[in-house]
């Protein structure tokens, strides 16, 4: 027994752990710091050249002495993405890590031969984060991450925030590399990036941003960046998205009909109405601008004996934000809900049902479903919705699907 205590005194206890801990301290004692050995990369965009190589350009973030955080960009190519990522480390001498990767970006040329390659490489292999935000990168990719990297670091602005804030107004913004996934895999096969454009030319919807890369670094392939002189760079985000399917380009839409679309969709929230030609007591062939305060709808696929109906219900609560040439009185002023007319109100309901019969048309003559649909269906009338694939096919299916819309307008105040 006191050989026991003997052993386990409380002082050779101190001591055995005090040895412990330095046996388990000391080896990494000496490794180097991470930031020497890995590249912390938040944005990567990935094009195929004319060659069919493979081209990568990533911002990684280099740490300055005074605390502050510097993005440096570098670019290489490969006959896989493998080999272009393995000849961008090469370059900056260091692995890289994608874990905070915050936009993958996929250029032109892939998006027309096909984008799930990229996908599977990124997230089996270099554990890209499935909230990843997934854009399509339009122009010189190596140009175009030195100009996001640039927006942030001169403007405060990050790219991602700004496609974010389209959530409310474009289906497009909601995109990324999980939502990408689920459509790929879905019996459609269907799935939508937002196109964010680096253009060399001024134009609404953009934002200017210098190309020059005094942050930037030399590729794997031997080209330097551009940064012998600045040149200026517009990144241009007016809502426009790119459909998939199969995992490659499919077709573009551009702003106006995103807008459209958007009345079948819970997603957005916000955005504006402009109808004209609205007379009554108050407006004389008046064009009147709109906001939405609050949107709603209600979708109950059903059918009308073997025909598959599309009711959707959408409720609006608007208000007026703008009336062309007109000189509003103070009594008017003071009495805000007066401006909504039945006159007016109708105008409403008219210009989103024809919206809403332009989507019907594009869908349908396109062949493509972005208003979900086939889900819808499929989700709330599986069985007889399997009936009436198994008559038309699943290619087919939009065609004969009725659509039937109604609208409730109603004032904020």
């Amino acid at each position: 027994m006191k050989k026991l205590k003997s052993i386990f005194s409380p002082k050779k206890i101190a001591i055995w752990l005090f040895i412990l801990l330095l046996v388990l301290t000391l080896p990494s004692a000496n490794k180097p710091a991470m930031s020497q050995t890995s590249a912390i990369v938040t944005i990567m965009c990935v094009d195929q050249t004319e060659e069919d190589n493979i081209q990568v350009a990533v911002a990684v973030i280099a740490p300055a002495q005074d605390k502050t955080a510097k993005y440096e960009v570098f670019s290489g190519e490969g006959e896989t993405l493998g080999e272009a990522v393995g000849n961008v480390s090469l370059s900056i001498g260091k692995d890289m890590g994608f874990a905070q990767c915050e936009i993958l970006g996929i250029g032109d040329n892939l998006s027309e031969d096909g984008v799930m390659k990229v996908l599977d490489f990124m997230t089996r292999t270099k554990k890209v984060g499935r909230n990843t935000t997934l854009i399509n990168a339009s122009g010189d990719i190596t140009d175009f991450v030195s100009a996001v990297t640039k927006l942030s670091m001169d403007k405060s602005l990050k790219i991602e925030e700004i496609i974010n804030y389209d959530e409310r107004f474009f289906v497009a913004s909601d995109s990324n590399v999980e939502t990408f996934y689920i459509g790929y895999y879905s019996d459609i096969s269907l799935g939508i990036m937002p196109i964010i454009k680096l253009s060399d030319s001024e134009q609404s919807n953009a934002i200017e941003v210098s190309a020059s890369s005094d942050q930037s670094g030399t590729g794997a392939s031997g080209n330097a960046n551009s940064n012998e002189e600045n040149s200026k760079k517009y990144l241009v985000n007016d809502g426009s998205m790119r459909v998939f399917k199969n995992g490659k380009k499919f077709l573009d839409i551009d702003s106006e009909m995103v807008h459209k679309i958007n009345f079948f969709l819970n997603e957005s929230q916000k955005g504006s109405i402009i109808v004209e030609g609205v007379n009554d007591y108050l407006y004389d062939n008046a064009k009147v601008t709109l906001s939405i305060v609050k949107k709603n709808i209600k979708v109950k696929p059903m059918f009308d004996g073997k025909t598959p109906v599309y009711k959707a219900e959408i409720d609006l609560t608007i208000f007026v934000e703008e009336v062309g040439d007109y000189d509003p009185t103070l009594n008017m002023l003071k009495r805000n809900r007066e401006f909504i007319t039945d006159a007016l109100i109708k105008k409403v309901e008219e210009k989103v049902q024809n919206d809403m019969k332009e989507v019907e048309d594009f869908c349908k003559e396109n062949n493509v479903d972005v208003i979900d649909a086939y889900m819808q269906f499929n989700t709330l009338k599986h069985k007889d919705f399997k009936e009436y694939l198994s008559r038309v096919g699943i290619e087919n299916y939009l065609d004969d699907i009725r659509f039937e819309t109604t609208v409730n307008v109603r004032s904020e105040y």
